[in-house]
């Protein structure tokens, strides 16, 4: 994806809404119940169940590897390479999705993943963690700004952003809390997705089957009201009882059909 190009339709991906919402309102009750047993409860400072909203939906996008393929382009952790980028474009929403996905991923990685800057040996090279800390608070108040310019008023993602900024150090520590949660819910998330993957995979490949078990039936019918060679008769019984057994609603008369020489109603061997 360019940097002069975004698809804004692109935060659930291809998801049925059961889905979605289940995995959201279980994140959502993650963090509630991580504020309720900390010092740390919804509105606190101020009214932030948005925020709580907003944090349960950020954590749901980063699970799916289609959010990292949109959001990685546009992801570093060095501010020179920001302002480039930002520079680059006059289009106000590229600035703010910028802006707004670094911050994100320096929320996320520094209270969930706590992987953004490995130790180096040599000290001097090391960034601390107040240094992420202030550029994830610079970035989300620069999108909650560029929000505003684009739609001329106040939104309700912008003032959540600016919530973000403002206690950035108190949902990042409330962030650290959910971890366990959170990697739990990965781990039973991606076992669902699997086992809904295979259970496709299984479906499709019973249709396969009986599609060609099908032909296979057919063909031998076909062939035997052609010739009325008793041969056949065998086969045509194996072939219908196979059918039978991967599709219980298949019908095939037998002795019937094949002394009366054929079917009178199509409907009975499909």
């Amino acid at each position: 994806m360019s940097k002069d190009s975004k698809d804004e339709n692109c935060l659930y991906f291809d998801m049925s809404k059961q889905e979605r919402d289940s995995a959201i309102r279980y994140l959502l009750g993650a963090i509630i119940n991580s504020r309720n047993q900390s010092n740390f409860p919804s509105n606190y400072y101020t009214f932030d169940e948005d925020v709580n909203v907003y944090l349960a939906h950020l954590l749901f996008a980063v699970s799916l590897p289609e959010y990292h393929e949109m959001a990685e382009p546009y992801l570093s952790l060095e501010s020179s390479d920001i302002l480039k980028w930002v520079r680059a474009t006059e289009d106000r929403t590229i600035r703010y999705f910028i802006f707004k996905v670094n911050a994100d991923h320096l929320l996320i990685h520094s209270a969930i993943f706590d992987d953004l800057d490995p130790k180096n040996k040599y000290k001097i090279f090391n960034r601390s963690e107040k240094h992420f800390r202030e550029l994830a608070k610079l970035y989300y108040d620069q999108a909650a700004a560029y929000h505003k310019r684009i739609y001329r008023k106040k939104t309700g993602v912008g003032e959540v952003l600016q919530k973000v900024s403002k206690y950035f150090e108190a949902y990042q520590g409330m962030l650290r809390t959910v971890r366990r949660d959170y990697f739990n819910f990965l781990n039973s998330f991606r076992d669902q997705v699997f086992h809904h993957f295979m259970s496709e995979v299984a479906n499709y490949e019973k249709s396969f089957l009986k599609k060609n078990k099908m032909d296979h039936f057919l063909d031998l019918y076909a062939q035997w009201l052609e010739t009325k060679n008793p041969e056949l008769k065998a086969k045509i019984l194996a072939s219908a009882r196979e059918l039978q057994l991967i599709d219980p609603n298949f019908k095939f008369d037998s002795l019937r059909q094949l002394r009366e020489g054929g079917f009178q109603d199509e409907s009975q061997c499909a």
